[in-house]
């Protein structure tokens, strides 16, 4: 028997353990009323020892907890205290539902006896429980037994109504017999079948009425019925004015006490046999038909089976055509999706995939203008395609590909229309740069026409001012010529620049280190920087040996570097940097001013564009002629914190360089 001890004091659960110790009980020890609550969870115990002064939860108030739970309702409690010994304390104890009382110190044989009182008192109780239960299971039992003869008592008589009826109304011949063949009862359809009153029928022998059939369910031996008696037999019966008919009979056995009872039923099957002929005869002609046709259906399964089987190579060619179909579809660097005539997705390749950046299960079965609301606009062109069944195309900013240009081409078929979207950004950036160069090679050709016809005016003007400032009466305005021949001579450097746009200018192309250029170049341009307060920082990496005129490229250099110190309004450092990235070697000019504006850059290198005060806007021009000259292009990433310009020239053992270009 489990008995639960609840105390906060080690000592008192080892006194109390030493009072209560005995094989009978198990003993379990408690320190808190939150600790007796869990172990109450756990196990089911036949009394508690409750301390009444216990810190956090007292015992009065683990007693309260312990009643609410059901299970505990009537677990005995005896509260235990040397403290709460008052007449009040008392009746709190009994109120929350304690048996006992005791005050500390307590005798322990009192208490011995006491707990196995209370213990016994326990089994007793649930000794009367499980009495209870097995007296309720019992009653329960006869319950149920006595609703079953109920109900098998109402469902005999439901039985014996019901085969009245059923004897009254059939339509077959029903004879009760007894083991001797005699008839002890009859239906109303026997004595019409059979042409007898009822009181003609009874104690007559069966055989009178089905003559020759005696021996088939009737003992040979003392008319006694054997096991055929249940066979369903075909037999000839006769009526009183001995006419015959053909019948099937049917006995059914029934023991009442020890004589033996038959129920013989007997049908007129007249109307069956002459179907039964009917059928016979139909069944032979039916078989000649079934030879015929089976002959008809050999031949047509042959042909049927030549069908199927150029069906399958059909089916075959048209699945590896699909699959080929499909494999194109996914190869195409465009992103091609179909759209049924409800405007639901029904296939999309991988690159609509990545375009739409959605999985194409996400997609299929979904309404295009449901998903992407935003599309809707180009919503009346698609429904001009589908309607007139019209192949269209037209170009947008994609707003899934951040705004890059795309030129749709729609193409309607039966069940939708089938849709390509295809990035133009390169052509598009193509188009520019050949407008680009269009307007260089014009300007080339003009500094070719007219460049030699300036300068020759402008060496005779330089010639003259220089002989009229050395006479003695011009020496009071030599400051004049001075300056004149200095924009002479600026005049001269703005046409040399217009010269280098030309396009078929030639290069002397010969293999050499880029990083050699600028090192050698690099106190020129650090002269320049100090002049403005600001620092030249290079990063130069191994790379490899170009193809390069040292003329036109130490233009290059200077020319941006010049411009990326102009670009920063104070001080600052620009970096000049090369590296090898994959077949390329880059070269790149980085400043820390505040970047170039949207507008401006998309004309950057046109010639006499310019974004400063005394800018000619011929230096980018040229280094964009100069790059084009070495197969090489310029790209410019710029924001507010500066700009940042890459020269990418390909490496000669990947690509053929030229001479002129």
């Amino acid at each position: 028997m489990k008995i639960l001890i609840v105390d906060d004091h080690q000592e008192n659960l080892r006194a109390l353990e030493a009072v209560l110790e005995s094989p009978d009980y198990h003993l379990i020890f408690a320190t808190s009323g939150e600790e007796a609550l869990k172990c109450l969870l756990k196990d089911d115990f036949a009394l508690i020892l409750l301390d009444v002064q216990m810190p956090v939860m007292d015992g009065f108030e683990t007693a309260r907890l312990i009643r609410s739970r059901k299970s505990n309702e009537a677990t005995p409690i005896i509260f235990i205290t040397a403290i709460y010994q008052s007449e009040e304390n008392i009746k709190q104890g009994y109120s929350l539902g304690a048996i006992d009382y005791i005050f500390k110190p307590f005798h322990p044989v009192t208490l011995k006896l006491k707990v196995e009182a209370f213990v016994k008192l326990h089994l007793h109780r649930q000794q009367i429980k499980l009495q209870n239960d097995m007296l309720r299971r019992r009653a329960e039992e006869l319950r149920k037994i006595n609703a079953n003869l109920e109900c098998t008592t109402s469902e005999l008589r439901k039985a014996e109504a019901l085969a009245r009826v059923f004897g009254e109304t059939c339509t077959d011949a029903l004879l009760t017999l007894d083991g001797a063949g005699q008839i002890l009862n009859a239906n109303p359809a026997a004595t019409e079948k059979f042409g007898y009153g009822f009181e003609e029928l009874l104690n007559q022998h069966v055989s009178r009425l089905l003559p020759g059939e005696k021996s088939s369910f009737l003992g040979q031996k003392n008319n006694q019925i054997t096991s055929n008696c249940s066979q369903v037999l075909d037999a000839i019966a006769m009526r009183k004015d001995g006419t015959v008919f053909p019948a099937e009979i049917q006995v059914g056995v029934a023991s009442i006490g020890e004589q033996q009872i038959l129920v013989c039923s007997v049908r007129d099957i007249t109307e069956r046999k002459q179907l039964e002929k009917e059928r016979k005869e139909r069944y032979i002609t039916l078989e000649k038909l079934v030879q015929e046709r089976t002959c008809e259906l050999f031949l047509a399964n042959e042909k049927l089976k030549e069908e199927i089987s150029e069906r399958k190579k059909i089916g075959k060619r048209l699945m590896k055509t699909s699959q080929e179909l499909n494999n194109i579809l996914e190869s195409i660097t465009g992103a091609i999706y179909t759209l049924n005539q409800q405007w639901q997705f029904t296939f999309v390749n991988e690159e609509a995939e990545k375009y739409f950046r959605k999985r194409r299960e996400e997609l299929k079965g979904q309404v295009i203008w449901e998903i992407f609301p935003e599309l809707s606009e180009y919503k009346p062109l698609l429904e001009k395609a589908l309607n007139r069944k019209e192949s269209i195309n037209f170009e947008i900013k994609s707003i899934f590909q951040y705004n890059l240009p795309y030129e749709v081409y729609v193409y309607p078929f039966d069940e939708g229309l089938s849709i390509l979207h295809n990035n133009i950004s390169d052509r598009k950036m193509f188009e520019k740069e050949m407008a680009r160069l269009d307007r260089l090679n014009l300007v080339g050709q003009m500094a070719a026409g007219i460049g030699h016809e300036i300068r020759n005016p402008m060496t005779t003007v330089r010639g003259f001012l220089q002989l009229l400032g050395e006479k003695e009466e011009f020496k009071q305005s030599k400051g004049y010529f001075e300056l004149m021949i200095e924009e002479l001579d600026r005049a001269n450097s703005i046409i040399t620049e217009f010269l280098s746009l030309a396009k078929n200018k030639a290069v002397d192309l010969k293999p050499m280190s880029l990083n050699g250029l600028i090192e050698n170049m690099y106190p020129l341009i650090q002269a320049d920087a100090m002049v403005s307060d600001k620092e030249i920082i290079l990063e130069l990496q191994d790379t490899d040996v170009l193809l390069l005129d040292k003329k036109e490229i130490r233009q290059l250099i200077l020319n941006l570097s010049r411009n990326g110190l102009e670009a920063m309004p104070g001080s600052g450092k620009l970096t000049i940097s090369t590296f090898n990235n994959g077949d390329e070697v880059v070269l790149a000019v980085g400043d820390e001013g505040n970047g170039i504006k949207p507008d401006d850059l998309e004309k950057i290198g046109t010639p006499f564009f310019t974004t400063k005060e005394n800018g000619t806007g011929l230096g980018l021009a040229t280094c964009y002629s100069i790059a084009a000259r070495h197969n090489a292009a310029i790209q410019i990433d710029t924001s507010p914190s500066g700009t940042t310009i890459s020269v990418r020239f390909k490496n000669p053992g990947q690509s053929e360089s030229t001479v002129f270009s």
